[in-house]
This record gives structure tokens, sequence and C-alpha cells, in this order.
């Protein structure tokens, strides 16, 4: 299993469009962070900005049903909690990760664009992941290569583990990259000394401010997005033992992903129904209207299901696929 493991690595890394797509990944991130740098609000009093930020945002909340925004109540509520917690400790950071005030400018520092990154580049991750995904199937069946593995005393069943194996690391290999990558440009450009700063989040189930150790909210954050992307990543596998056309996997795969991470999917359907968004991520702290713990809960119990549902039926079709001579 190791040995067929090693080869599957061997022959990602040997593909050019590999290397093409970290290129990619590093490039829209340094333009990232030298735009924060370069637009980066230093001069301006930030205490006085959360005081303006604070205002306005209350107007908002109270005026909220007559307002023409697309922005969501929970994240104009959340904005005010975190301002009103800044105003009364004094807080001379950026505290907002997932939604600003847009009339109010608060400088960005290496900790808060740390944090951004699963909102920032999330796209960057399944792109490269669903590249992986989409040919390690395809190509050994139209290029013929599949041929050479089962001549070789591998069971159909151990070759599959393998490649699902690989496709899992590599996902968490491009995961951490990212991190890593953005923790050491973001330090360089902004300072390393926010780093020690602790993590802060409104948590809309307690109504309370959550701290914790910056690496603490990291882990957390990186544990609850792995499950959908194993469940992508499991539908492209999929994809590629039905089709070889690596455009049309990529294609419904990344369609699924969008439909999966959108807000508004699941209440067109059935209105009543406690889930919208499929990303765990995005239901922590309560950050869904309807989250709470039963809902969070129902979410991992329909992750899990489809995850075993999907790892059957790539298994079984992956067995009954034909080599063509």
């Amino acid at each position: 299993m190791i040995k067929l493991i090693q080869n599957e690595f061997i022959k990602i890394l040997k593909r050019r469009n590999i290397y093409i797509l970290i290129c990619f990944i590093i490039l829209i991130m340094l333009g990232y962070n030298f735009y924060g740098k370069y637009t980066n609000t230093n001069e301006l009093n930030i205490h006085e900005q959360y005081k303006k930020a604070y205002h306005q945002d209350q107007l908002y909340l109270e005026t909220y049903d007559s307002l023409d925004t697309k922005e969501k109540y929970t994240d104009i509520l959340e904005r005010v909690k975190l301002e009103k917690y800044a105003i009364d400790h004094n807080i001379s950071s950026n505290l907002f990760v997932n939604t600003e005030n847009k009339n109010v400018l608060l400088p960005l520092d290496a900790r808060i664009a740390f944090m951004r990154v699963f909102n920032n580049f999330d796209m960057l991750i399944i792109i490269f992941v669903l590249y992986i995904t989409s040919t390690i199937i395809s190509e050994e069946y139209s290029k013929g290569t599949i041929k050479t593995l089962l001549v070789k005393p591998h069971k159909k069943s151990s070759i599959l583990l393998a490649k699902m194996l690989t496709c899992f690391f590599m996902t968490v290999l491009i995961f951490l990259f990212v991190l890593i990558f953005q923790y050491i440009i973001g330090g360089l450009l902004f300072g390393f000394e926010s780093y020690s700063l602790e993590a802060l989040r409104y948590n809309h189930l307690s109504d309370q401010i959550d701290h914790m150790p910056l690496i603490n909210y990291m882990g957390i954050m990186f544990v609850a997005k792995m499950p959908l992307y194993v469940v992508i990543s499991l539908i492209s596998l999929l994809l590629g033992v039905m089709t070889n056309n690596i455009a049309i996997n990529i294609l419904i795969s990344f369609a699924t992903y969008s439909l999966f991470t959108t807000d508004l999917w699941v209440n067109s359907i059935a209105e009543k129904w406690p889930i919208s968004n499929l990303d765990l991520s995005q239901h922590l702290f309560g950050g869904m209207a309807q989250a709470s713990a039963e809902a969070i809960s129902l979410l991992v119990i329909m992750l899990s299901a489809i995850i075993m549902v999907l790892l059957i039926l790539v298994i079984h079709l992956f067995n009954q696929k034909e080599v063509m001579n």
C-alpha cells in the first residue's frame, strides 16, 4: 500500500500543471497581501473608526427591515457586538473576520489576514483539489496506464484506496501550504507581533465574545473545513470513475461545491430545513441564522452519511469498470 501511494505521489509531482497551479495560488495570495499592505490605513484613529462603525451599524440593525441591502442581519449584529467590545476594551486592532462596515477604514494586520485565509482562498484550495481528484483515475484509463497497475499483483481495491489516500494527503498538504504561506507573507508584510494576539469571534449562540489562542482557532477551522472537502473529492473521484472527461468532472464538482456552500439552496426546497450550508465552518460560533447544537449535529451526521454513500459508490463502480484494450 505504501509503495502504491508513493507511486501516486511521484506521478502527481511529475505533472507540470501542478507547479503552474501552485504558482497561480502564490501569485493570488501575494496580490491580496500586497494590496492589503498598499491600502492599509494605520494613520487613522482606530478608536474613532470603531465608534463611527458602531453608531452606523446600530442604526442599520434598528432599520434593517426597511433597508435595501443584501447583508445578512446576523453579519451586522456580529459587527455591532465586536465594535462594542473594541470600544469597551480599547482595542487597537482589526477584529472582523467575515464582514466589515464599508464606510469605515480599519487597518489590516498579519493576524486578521491569517484568520481570513479560509474566506479569501477557499476557491484556490478547491481548484487544486479538483485537479488532483478529477485526473487521478481518469488519466489512468484515458492513457491506458491502468493496465500496468492491474498486471502487477495489486487488487483493484488496493489501487483505489491508494488513490483516495493520496487525494486526502494532497488536500491536507495544499491546505497547510496555504496556511503556512499566508503566515509567512503576512508576517513579513505586516509584522509577526500581531500573531501573539488572541483570536476573537462573536458567538451568536451564547451572545459572548469567544477568546482563544490563534493556533487553536485555525486548528478548529481546519478540522471544520475538511469534511466538505472530502465530500467534494469523493464526488470528483466518482465522476472520474464514470467518465474520462476531466473538464466535465471539474465543472460538475465545482458546481456541486458552489451549491453546497450557497446559503439559499436548501431553503428554496424546504423553508424550515435547519441546514442551509454544508460547510461546517460556517456554522461555528452560531454564524448561520439556523445554527444550533442540534443543527450542527444533524449536519455532521448528514456529511458522514454522504461520505459513506459516496465511498460505497466509488468502490463499487471502480471494481465494475472495465479496462479497454
